[in-house]
């Protein structure tokens, strides 16, 4: 399965960055050209049209990851739904994070009148939140899926270990950097809200994401499925952004999710094997599970090489970070190992 042709982007260089930006397909590309001409000759109509189509919106956003449609909610993108989902939360509560997450998310808590409880992220993490569980009475924990730095995926079992030992607590989600590489299904997972944008794994461009909520989420607000909507939606709705996030979703659907979910992680591993044999250990390279996510402890001058090279890739903190994703191949991996060799001899 190849998909040169449909992301033009793969021509020009080596993609390992899809955590920092997913490539656009030229499908998504006709489509978000054709899908705005209704603006430019209907006018009011389009807006009209958008409205009616919400519905259904949430309805194919709750049909991909396992939500009820009733508490799914498109947003624009993460950082203005971690706020919705936090403003549900009473002053005061107790909040356990770690403080090295994604940046919107944690500046998101700490602007909010919350009594903050940051951990720092390390391999052991889940043992560490263990142990701050039971020193403390907390009203939610808030934790993305995925680390963005190095790749870190907190242990969904440990999750769902401690939402029976704790029945009350609430553990929010951001779901960036997993919800596109991996299959996910909201009502059977440990979480009570995740919130994610669309324009990275899932490849719907700019301008979407959505939010999940739970029954026990509702229930520990005291907020009605109403009141919510009225809070997401209290102006108007990024409309291309909502029809380009249904379009990827079906485009995943279509080219077979499942298999590409497999590709995804055979793709991640065969990097891993890689990077190990050349004597560059991955970062939490033998945690269970992983993420498509691999990172690597060095300093930003290997990144200028590899760029030189045609290889895009991020660096975030002290970590040179690889993203792979379906549209990805053992022959890039295999490009990126050998420029890497020549690096640590230079």
């Amino acid at each position: 399965m190849t998909f040169d042709n449909d992301f033009p982007a793969l021509k020009s260089s080596t993609y390992f960055n899809t955590a920092y930006v997913g490539l656009m397909s030229r499908s998504l590309y006709e489509f978000r050209s054709n899908f705005e001409k209704n603006y430019l000759l209907n006018a009011d109509q389009y807006k009209i049209d958008a409205y009616d189509r919400l519905d259904q919106t949430h309805a194919t956003i709750a049909a991909f990851i396992g939500s009820k449609k009733e508490q799914t909610y498109f947003v624009s993108n993460f950082s203005a739904g971690i706020r919705f989902v936090l403003d549900s939360f009473p002053k005061g509560s107790n909040v356990l994070y770690l403080k090295d997450d994604y940046h919107s998310l944690v500046e998101a808590l700490e602007e909010r009148d919350f009594n903050h409880f940051g951990l720092s992220i390390e391999e052991r993490i889940e043992e560490k939140i263990g142990q701050a569980l039971t020193q403390n009475k907390f009203h939610a924990l808030v934790i993305s899926i995925v680390q963005f730095t190095h790749g870190l995926k907190i242990d969904f079992d440990f999750l769902h270990h401690i939402k029976e030992k704790y029945p009350k607590l609430l553990i929010v989600g951001d779901a960036t950097q997993h919800i596109g590489t991996d299959l996910f299904d909201f009502e059977s997972s440990p979480f009570d809200a995740v919130v994610c944008s669309g324009y990275k794994w899932l490849l719907a461009g700019f301008g979407n994401g959505f939010i999940a909520l739970s029954d026990h989420f509702f229930a520990e607000t005291n907020l009605s499925r109403e009141d919510f909507y009225q809070k997401v939606f209290s102006g108007h709705f990024n409309i291309l952004g909502a029809a380009s996030l249904v379009f990827a979703l079906e485009y995943l659907k279509a080219n077979d999710f499942e298999k590409l979910v497999e590709k995804n992680k055979v793709l991640s591993q065969n990097l891993i094997s890689e990077l190990t044999n050349i004597g560059w250990i991955p970062e939490y390279h033998q945690r269970k599970p992983q993420s498509s996510i691999v990172s690597i402890s060095t300093d930003e001058a290997v990144l200028n090489q590899l760029q030189d090279q045609g290889i895009r890739a991020s660096y975030r903190g002290k970590y040179l970070r690889f993203s792979m994703h379906f549209y990805n191949s053992n022959e890039e991996i295999e490009k990126l190992i050998t420029l890497l060799k020549q690096s640590i001899t230079v």
